[in-house]
């Protein structure tokens, strides 16, 4: 199936072709992009080494129980541990500084490596800092590139 992002709404939705009559058909999408919008576009869980951005060091208290470490459930569904989307999340409250840029460089990469081995292609992946202090996440296969902004 097809997604695209949406500007208007905010959000990926699904894209309709349509047939006639006021009808239509959910598109299927050929190229990498749906696949890296869902990569990019969603939490992947928390490694339970990970430092969350709402535990503050030393107050265990502080931690938001089971919920957390947010990502998928359906990631138990996966194959040999796979995982689907970003730890970039866990980077939202990170100082600009180059860990943080390298960090989600590596998280972007994470995110997309299922797809790459998946389909036999390389990806390309990066992070910048813009301007206004937030970082931007980006994946490129062939001719089509995803790209988002992680703010903090």
């Amino acid at each position: 199936m097809a997604m695209s992002w949406s500007a208007r709404v905010l959000a990926c939705d699904l894209v309709v072709t349509p047939t006639g009559n006021g009808r239509g058909r959910i598109a299927i999408d050929t190229t990498a992009a749906t696949a890296l919008l869902i990569a990019l576009g969603t939490d992947r869980r928390a490694e339970p080494d990970d430092t969350l951005p709402d535990v503050v060091t030393g107050l265990p208290a502080q931690s938001a129980g089971l919920l957390a470490r947010r990502g998928w459930v359906g990631d138990i569904c996966l194959p040999e541990g796979q995982r689907l989307g970003t730890r970039a999340w866990l980077e939202a409250r990170g100082k600009q500084t180059e860990d943080t840029r390298a960090r989600l460089a590596g998280y972007t990469a994470e995110s997309v490596e299922p797809i790459a081995d998946y389909h036999g292609v390389e990806i390309d992946t990066g992070a910048a800092w813009l301007a206004d202090g937030t970082i931007q996440i980006t994946a490129r296969e062939s001719d089509t590139s995803v790209a988002t902004v992680v703010g903090n």
